[in-house]
């Protein structure tokens, strides 16, 4: 139970940070700062250092950017364009340099690590040609961003031909894009304060569709990595900035060469306090393993690569009065308290709501309507609240009581004894929890279907449009009804039944996750779709009454991540009729394909590997990043359907079943052969 209340907590999380995301990336107007987000981060690995042997499926720093939008070409990173993980102290740090240790044995002491500043602007990918600037994208959501070639022309410090007589045949270079603070201020001047800080500024200014407008914009570039790089011969992070430089490519001037975690600590120290001297706003420091070929070994896990981390500097805050407290329902039915707070500017933005987590934080903090609070803000979430003035605080209501009933529909509020989080009972009558389903299935992370942002959804829903996941796809024949809404007419109307139309079709896994299951989220949801090996297998399995049949459950069982809980709940879901009966007719109205995990054919290639025992030359994380990215399934536990065990020293049972079960059984060396092919 414990563990299930820190996975549902860590969910909640996620989803505040992407309502503040779409904000911040997609409309350039976020509602709050760096600074809730910040100690969202920190609480979020406080928890999770509570309990190390909880493995996290939903990270909610896994989330990369925006979406690319209508108004531009879209275009297909050949690289991802990864996030970063976050550090708030030294211990993060430490246990971040730890992480590296325990996934390469091989690594010396003291790493040398590359460091510059982490600028607040907006990310570029940047493709040469044969040293001719061929196109300029947004990052978008990693994957996908926007073709703004015409307006990165207008920036000067961009060249359009790289200053080399031997360019590579095709580079990515990735940077920043930003306006310094002398810059925005000078820009605000004339244009009667429209911009509310440097960093939207900046991103307005690049997403113009006239050109003309962003040539006007002193914008400036500088580049902080590259992505796919053929002919580079350099061994470090730092020698190929330096080259870069020689090119004609902005680098900062504040990067840096340092070894282990004081020589970090040191630099953190210095760059803290010249902050305020850096002519452009910067959020923190980065730091990245500096030998290349390290960071190759290494690579990323989700969307973070595992050989660099954001340092982050400490939020802001501010003192402001709690007018009410106020209760959320969630798609999952959890309970979440919010402090409806006396508007307050914090760093430039003016912020009325906090988040108040869950109701034991309420009591250990003691927090009631009418105290005077401190409340910090950090980058895209919602701020929360840090602490009580006791001292201002001397004739105070009544503390504050958790609901016993759903304000919603009415259902019971339940908890459990080991649960922080309480949930209205309500599963499937709550309209609130409805509600908050269709919106998790059209997000950007989901269905991500264009025109149907959380305002779209409610006015559907409350005029009977839109009850369930598949009148998404029937709105086309609702033409005249939804026309007449207000804010809407036939344009609006077309441009919804389009979007809609061009996310029929989906993978399974998508689809699975969109569902908005408990427990089940993107990893779990791929996790599940890996059992079946098509899309009618799947159909099949939804038709059988009752429970998943036993041979599927030990199947997923048998998948390396997947834990009960998950598997649990996907069943306890299709145990309710009308759940089957809708994903039956999703799958008959949407084109399901099953996920092509595949990276590389290789002689495994759709194979199920176990390792067990000890790895000399590897790490286990590493030798199962290694059979992934080869196309091959790696499974924590042995059965007949394991094609090849991996035995290292001291194996146990796992290598008697195998001899048992007559699976293929390869030593360490030979492992290492394969995964060099």
């Amino acid at each position: 139970m414990v563990n299930q209340n820190i996975k549902e907590k860590l969910e909640k999380i996620s989803s505040e940070i992407n309502f503040h995301n779409n904000l911040y990336y997609n409309k350039d107007n976020p509602e709050i700062s760096d600074a809730a987000y910040d100690n969202l981060v920190k609480e979020f690995k406080e928890l999770l250092a509570t309990r190390p042997d909880i493995k996290i499926k939903n990270n909610p720093l896994d989330r990369i950017g925006g979406t690319a939008s209508d108004l531009f070409t879209k275009f297909n990173h050949p690289t991802p364009m990864l996030s970063l993980d976050n550090a708030m102290q030294m211990d993060d740090l430490i246990n971040f340099e730890k992480k590296i240790n325990n996934f390469l044995k091989d690594l010396e002491d003291n790493i040398e690590y590359s460091v510059e500043p982490k600028i607040d602007g907006l990310s570029i990918n940047l493709i040469y040609i044969k040293g001719e600037l061929n196109i300029g994208a947004t990052r978008g959501n990693g994957q996908v961003g926007e073709v703004i070639t015409s307006n990165i022309l207008t920036i000067r410090d961009i060249p359009r031909k790289l200053k080399t007589s031997s360019p590579p045949d095709k580079i990515e270079i990735r940077g920043e894009i930003f306006i310094t603070k002398l810059d925005f201020q000078r820009l605000n001047e004339v244009n009667n304060n429209q911009f509310a800080n440097p960093r939207n500024a900046a991103a307005g200014s690049l997403r113009q569709i006239d050109s003309a407008v962003t040539a006007k914009r002193p914008l400036k570039f500088i580049s902080h990595g590259f992505g796919y790089f053929e002919g580079s011969n350099k061994k470090t992070y730092h020698s190929q900035m330096e080259e870069f430089k020689k090119w004609g490519i902005p680098i900062s001037p504040y990067l840096k060469k340092c070894s282990g975690i004081k020589g970090l600590e040191k630099i953190y120290i210095k760059i803290n306090k010249e902050r305020s001297s850096i002519p452009y706003d910067i959020d923190g420091l980065v730091y990245k393993i500096n030998n290349l070929d390290l960071q190759r070994r290494l690579g990323s896990v989700g969307k973070a690569p595992r050989w660099a981390i954001a340092h982050k500097f400490e939020s802001e805050s501010a003192e402001t009065i709690i007018e009410k407290i106020d209760v959320q329902i969630g798609r999952t039915g959890s309970v979440t308290p919010v402090a409806r707070l006396r508007p307050i500017n914090i760093g430039g933005v003016l912020v009325s709501n906090a988040t108040l987590h869950n109701f034991d934080e309420i009591k250990k903090k003691d927090i009631r309507k009418g105290d005077s609070v401190i409340v910090e803000r950090a980058g895209d979430v919602i701020p929360h609240v840090i602490e009580v003035i006791k001292s201002k605080n001397k004739k105070r209501t009544n503390a504050y009581k958790a609901p016993e009933k759903c304000k919603i529909c009415g259902s019971d509020i339940v908890a459990d004894e080991e649960e922080v989080v309480i949930r209205c009972s309500g599963t499937y009558i709550c309209e609130a929890q409805i509600v908050g389903r269709l919106k998790h299935y059209v997000s950007r992370n989901a269905l991500d279907i264009d025109g149907l942002g959380d305002k779209q959804i409610n006015l559907l829903f409350k005029n009977g449009f839109i009850k369930k996941y598949s009148d998404i796809y029937l709105l086309k024949n609702k033409s005249n009804e939804i026309s007449s809404l207000e804010g809407w007419g036939k344009l609006s109307f077309n441009n919804l039944v389009t979007a809609v139309e061009d996310k029929r079709r989906v993978s399974l896994s998508k689809l699975i996750y969109a569902l908005g299951i408990r427990f089940v989220g993107e990893k779990n949801a791929k996790a599940i779709s890996s059992v079946f090996k098509s899309t009618n297998q799947f159909i099949e399995v939804i038709k059988v009454k009752g429970d998943l049949p036993d041979e599927i459950i030990e199947q997923m069982q048998n998948v390396d991540g997947l834990g009960p809980k998950a598997i649990d709940s996907f069943n306890e879901y299709l145990n309710y009729k009308d759940n089957k009966k809708e994903i039956i007719n999703l799958l008959e109205l949407c084109d399901v394909y099953l996920d092509k995990t595949i990276t590389k054919i290789s002689s495994i290639s759709g194979k199920t590997i176990l390792f067990t025992g000890t790895l000399k030359n590897m790490s286990r994380a590493e030798a199962k990043s290694q059979a992934e990215n080869l196309g091959a399934k790696v499974v924590s536990s042995i059965s007949k359907s394991t094609n090849i065990l991996v035995s290292g020293e001291k194996s146990g049972s796992k290598l008697s079943k195998a001899k048992n079960l007559g699976v293929k059984i390869i030593t360490e060396e030979e492992w290492i052969s394969i995964s060099n092919e």
